[in-house]
């Protein structure tokens, strides 16, 4: 490749990541002008001018009358595509409207990103007081019962750190995240028991006494379970922790 071909290339990628950098400051605020993306970004606003124009032209940011700018259509579009990639929604939204409907509480779906896991799906509980996680937002791997779920079955599926919770197919943390959030999470699987993601439970730490962690166990396995039949994943594992969850309901 000549110097010349070189320069031309790498100029394309600065631009790129420019333009990255800018869809990367909605993040912090929904609408902003061109003053506040200059602020953000440390690009010139002629520079920024530029490469809004370019993404405004491809859909991925809009201008608003007032001059302001948000996030296109075409970004709404690639979030529907990963999660088709991840499974499709009428699979896992119905699983997670019924879990809130059982347990009062949010359900989501989560999947592994590098270090961190992302929530896919999400369906919030109909209480005022709850917490507050997004469909694609990015949380810690190592912290709280979802990140704990995909590494146990996943990346340290070897660890036998793991085992009690492997055995068990779910987990309950409480603070990991925000000191006064909770959550229970449980595995499923694809076919070949392949991890496919996590399904959980969040809400109000002061909601999620032993009483009711206890209570919202079995109906989360049974929605695990399900789901992976769906997806045609090995149910060995969670079929066993259904059967010890349901020996431990006391009897009427």
């Amino acid at each position: 490749m000549s110097m010349a071909a070189e320069d031309k290339e790498d100029r394309s990628v600065a631009t790129l990541e420019r333009a990255l950098a800018i869809l990367g400051t909605f993040e912090i605020s929904p609408s902003q002008s061109l003053a506040d993306l200059s602020r953000r970004t440390g690009l010139y606003k002629s520079t920024l001018l530029r490469l809004l124009g370019t993404l405004e032209k491809f859909g991925y940011i809009g201008q608003q009358d007032d001059g302001s700018y948000h996030i296109g259509v075409a970004a709404l579009h690639l979030g529907s595509l990963y999660q088709r990639w991840i499974k499709p929604a009428e699979l896992i939204n119905p699983a997670l409207r019924a879990l809130v409907e059982e347990t009062g509480e949010s359900s989501s779906f989560n999947v592994q990103e590098g270090d961190l896991r992302v929530c896919v799906y999400r369906v919030d509980s109909p209480h005022k007081i709850r917490d507050h996680v997004r469909v694609g937002d990015l949380l810690p791997l190592r912290r709280g019962a979802a990140g704990k779920v995909l590494l146990a079955f996943g990346q340290e599926r070897d660890d036998p750190a793991w085992n009690g919770l492997r055995a068990d197919c779910f987990c309950f943390t409480k603070g990991e995240i925000e000191p006064d959030t909770a959550a229970i999470a449980a595995p499923v699987f694809a076919a070949g028991g392949v991890l496919e993601g996590v399904l959980a439970i969040t809400g109000p730490a002061f909601r999620f006494s032993d009483d009711k962690v206890e209570s919202m166990r079995l109906p989360l396995l049974r929605a695990a379970l399900a789901l992976s039949r769906d997806f045609g994943g090995r149910t060995e594992v969670l079929e066993a922790a259904v059967h010890r969850a349901q020996q431990a309901v006391p009897a009427a």
